[in-house]
């Protein structure tokens, strides 16, 4: 009977684990998030970094929406730091060669993220 009980605590421990997962990656996680078409590009004031700019289309059921994406530009590395929902274009302008301004939002693009869900 301990050995039922154990292996249904596992199961549930992993299910619940997966479920957790889940919710994390579509609900929280800015990287999932689909790019869709790409505006513009705009370098920043050195060049060392694009910030990429996406018009999202999320199909029949879903608005439109907005993502931007900061490129380093002498490797592969990149991060979305902004994802904003019925939204069509942003405004952007790099304030320094660590801050841009996106529509009148100043965010750093190491540390600071901003994602309309939470």
């Amino acid at each position: 009977m301990k050995k039922i009980i154990k292996i249904v605590l596992i199961v549930c421990i992993c299910i619940g684990a997966g479920i957790g997962y889940i919710f994390y990656y579509f609900m929280w996680d800015t990287q999932s998030v689909k790019k869709g078409e790409q505006l513009r590009s705009v370098e920043s004031p050195e060049g060392n970094y694009i910030a990429n700019i996406y018009h999202g289309t999320g199909g029949a059921t879903v608005d439109f929406s907005t993502i931007v994406e900061i490129e380093k530009k002498d490797s592969e590395k990149k991060k979305n730091i902004y994802f904003q929902y019925h939204c069509e274009d942003v405004k952007l302008k790099w304030i320094s060669e660590e801050e841009v301004e996106i529509d009148h939002k100043k965010m750093n693009i190491f540390r600071d993220v901003y994602d309309y869900r939470h």
